[in-house]
């Protein structure tokens, strides 16, 4: 691996483009773009301006195979992730798939027991809310015992939505053919992972309003 890593973004969508201005404004130590990757042709246009320096792919095999990256994140729809993730790790590139890690259990389940197979490289699930200070906290007060074991929780979010423009982005967004459900799949694993896995909760039941109109 070079000096620094060079990241490998598949996809230059929203949170693809939020990934590639992190590394450029310097918000991640000892990273690189190491090549972008999306079958848009627009894409391909906005990368020769914002990020000349990086090598563009329409063919996300090609990049990983390429030599210019160390590691990638799938910015993709979420069918898309364990494969990705699997042929990534296939060719000893690390992976980081964003939430959630995709649609179907036995296919998660295969890219996590292939991601075990490979201990020598990095793998990873992002859950934005992980570095949340509020979260934190209160992972760290639960696993000191402070308040005893916790028997219910209630949760009741009222500031956290998306207005249709975001789901107007990306025609994949909050659709069962895109996404593998609504709403509640496109924005529910952020909150849910805090309460099933940091506040130790055996059950978690989500309610989260949202309406998506169609167009």
């Amino acid at each position: 691996m070079s000096t620094k890593v060079r990241l490998g973004i598949i996809g230059l969508g929203q949170q693809g483009g939020s990934y590639a201005k992190f590394i450029t404004d310097g918000l991640v130590p000892n990273m690189v773009i190491g090549a972008i990757c999306d079958i848009d042709p627009a894409k391909k246009e906005l990368a020769a301006t914002q990020y000349p320096d990086a090598p563009f792919y329409d063919d996300y095999i090609a990049m990983i195979e390429s030599g210019d990256v160390d590691a990638i994140v799938t910015c993709v729809p979420h069918y898309l992730h364990p494969e990705m993730g699997i042929e990534a790790l296939k060719r000893n590139i690390h992976a980081l798939v964003e939430k959630p890690a995709g649609v179907y259990t036995k296919q998660v389940k295969e890219l996590n027991e292939f991601a075990a197979s490979k201990p020598e490289l990095s793998f990873g699930i992002m859950f934005n809310q992980r570095n949340n200070p509020l979260y934190k906290k209160l992972k760290e007060i639960v696993d000191n015992g402070e308040i005893g074991r916790i028997r219910r929780t209630n949760w009741i979010i009222t500031n956290w939505w998306r207005p249709q423009g975001y789901y107007n982005s990306s025609e994949w967004r909050a659709t069962w053919g895109g996404e593998g459900g609504g709403v509640l799949v496109n924005a529910g694993p952020a909150p849910a992972r805090p309460l099933a896995v940091d506040l130790r909760c055996a059950e978690v039941r989500l309610l989260q309003g949202g309406i998506r109109f169609p167009p």
